[in-house]
């Protein structure tokens, strides 16, 4: 019960608007075998643009949350997990930038 078995992503809000002061933040934590929060765990990762560089930006990273800005373009990006014990990609991530008048 106690054992990570693998990790979740929170991303809030769920997409990003084409405004240079939009923003999110995604929020890893682990999973126990029953597939509830491990509150005795960490998820020591870091985060990566895999693709998508010109369209956000990565600020505030911690070894479990990051807050991902836009550079203000619509489009799609790719975002990376990566485990810091073993370098392994854990997860990717896709980030929709909306245009401003679409919700």
């Amino acid at each position: 019960m106690f054992n990570s078995v693998k990790v979740n992503v929170d991303i809030e809000p769920p997409y990003l608007k084409a405004s240079t002061v939009s923003s999110l933040t995604m929020k890893v934590y682990p999973l126990n075998t029953l597939g509830f929060r491990n509150i005795f765990g960490r998820s020591d990762v870091r985060f990566e643009i895999e693709e998508g560089g010109n369209l956000i930006e990565l600020q505030n990273a911690t070894a479990e949350a990051v807050t991902v800005k836009s550079r203000g373009i619509e489009g799609e990006a790719i975002v990376g997990i990566y485990s810091l014990r073993s370098g392994v990609l854990i997860s990717k991530v896709l980030i929709k930038i909306l245009p401003l008048g679409k919700a």
